[in-house]
C-alpha cells in the first residue's frame, strides 16, 4: 500500500510539474504577444509606455481619447489606458500595474461616467491571464475575482475556457473574430448610429435602482484613492465626463445631476483635481456623432479630442506661473 502511494505521489508530481511548466511558457508566449487584446498589457508591464499623460476608464476612454490628436493639439506624449466593461475598481488593477512599472504620468485623465460607478464582474479575463506571477498586479485582481487565489496555484486552471484563443495565439486554429488594432491605446470606431435606443429607455426605466446609491459610494471612495495616488506622485487628475447621446442623459437623471454636482465638490475639495463636463455640448443632439447612446464614432471623437486638447491648452497656460 505504501508503494503504491508514493507511486501515486510521484505521479501527482510530475503531471503537476508538466503542468507548470506549460502554464510557463503560454504565460511567456502571450506576455510576448503581439496580439491586440495583449499588447497594451505587455507593453505596460514591461515598462515601455512612460507617457506624461496618460487616459483611463472603460470603453468610453478606450474609443473616445484619440491619442494622435490630442498629441498634435497639445504637444504632450500620451497613452490610453482604457479597458471595456470595468469600473473604477476594476481599472485599478491596470492603474496600479502601470504605476508599478512606468515613470508616473504628469496628468491623469480619468473619464467618468455612471457605468464607471457600477460594481461589475472581471470583463473579459483572458487578458488577465498571463500576468499572475506580477505582485502588484496579482494583488488588485484578487480584489475583484477571488476565483484568482486558487487559479494561481493549480497549473492551467486559469486556462480553462480558453481554448480557442490559445489555438488562435499559437496558429492552430484560424482567427475569424479580428481584434481591430489600436493605436496608443485607442480603438477606433467608424460606425455610424446602429442603436435601438427605445429598447434601453424600456430596460432602465423598468429597474428604478440601475444606479445603486452603495454601489457609487464604494466606487467614489476608489475614485478617492486615485486622488491619492496622483496626489503622492505630484500629477494632475483630470475627471472627465465626456459626451453622451442627450437621450441618455434625460434617462438617467436624477442620479446623473446628483452625481455630477458630487463629482463638482471633490474636485473643489483637491487642489490636484480639476472636472470638465462635456455632456452639454452641441454633439450630444445629433446621432451623426455616435454609433450608440454611449459612444461617439470617429467623426465625433475628432471634435471632442479638439475640444479637451483646446481646455487643457488653456489650463496649462493657466498654470504657468
Amino acid at each position: 500500500m505504501r508503494q503504491f502511494l508514493i507511486k501515486m505521489l510521484a505521479v501527482f508530481i510530475v503531471f503537476y510539474i508538466a503542468l507548470l511548466l506549460l502554464q510557463s511558457y503560454i504565460d511567456n508566449r502571450l506576455q510576448n504577444s503581439k496580439n491586440p487584446f495583449y499588447y497594451d498589457w505587455n507593453l505596460l508591464m514591461k515598462g515601455k509606455i512612460n507617457a506624461p499623460m496618460i487616459f483611463k476608464g472603460n470603453s468610453r476612454t478606450e474609443v473616445h481619447y484619440d491619442t494622435q490628436i490630442i498629441e498634435k493639439n497639445t504637444g504632450i506624449s500620451s497613452y490610453n489606458l482604457g479597458i471595456a466593461g470595468t469600473s473604477l475598481a476594476i481599472e485599478q488593477i491596470r492603474w496600479k500595474s502601470y504605476l508599478a512599472h512606468n515613470k508616473s504620468p504628469k496628468i491623469v485623465v480619468q473619464n467618468i461616467d455612471l457605468y464607471a460607478l457600477s460594481n461589475k464582474p472581471i470583463a473579459y479575463k483572458n487578458q488577465y491571464l498571463p500576468y499572475y506571477s506580477d505582485s502588484v498586479f496579482f494583488e488588485e485582481l484578487k480584489k475583484i475575482d477571488t476565483t484568482v487565489l486558487y487559479e494561481k496555484y493549480i497549473p492551467m486552471s486559469k486556462y480553462r475556457g480558453s481554448i480557442a484563443l490559445l489555438s488562435e495565439e499559437f496558429g492552430i486554429a484560424r482567427n475569424t473574430n479580428k481584434i481591430t488594432q489600436k493605436t496608443k491605446g485607442y480603438l477606433k470606431h467608424s460606425a455610424k448610429w446602429n442603436f435601438n435606443l427605445a429598447n434601453m429607455k424600456k430596460a432602465i426605466r423598468k429597474n428604478n435602482n440601475r444606479f445603486k446609491t452603495s454601489e457609487i459610494e464604494f466606487q467614489l471612495q476608489v475614485l478617492q484613492n486615485i486622488i491619492k495616488d496622483c496626489r503622492a506622485i505630484n500629477a494632475t487628475l483630470i475627471l472627465v465626463w465626456a459626451p453622451q447621446y442627450y437621450e441618455l442623459s434625460a434617462i438617467q437623471e436624477p442620479t446623473l445631476h446628483k452625481i455630477k454636482n458630487q463629482i463638482r465638490q471633490i474636485a473643489l475639495e483637491n487642489k490636484n483635481v480639476l472636472f470638465w463636463d462635456f455632456t452639454k455640448d452641441y454633439i450630444t443632439k445629433d446621432k451623426k456623432y455616435f454609433y450608440n447612446s454611449f459612444h461617439m464614432n470617429d467623426v465625433g471623437v475628432a471634435i471632442f479630442c479638439r475640444q479637451f486638447s483646446d481646455s487643457l491648452n488653456v489650463f496649462q497656460k493657466k498654470s504657468i506661473p
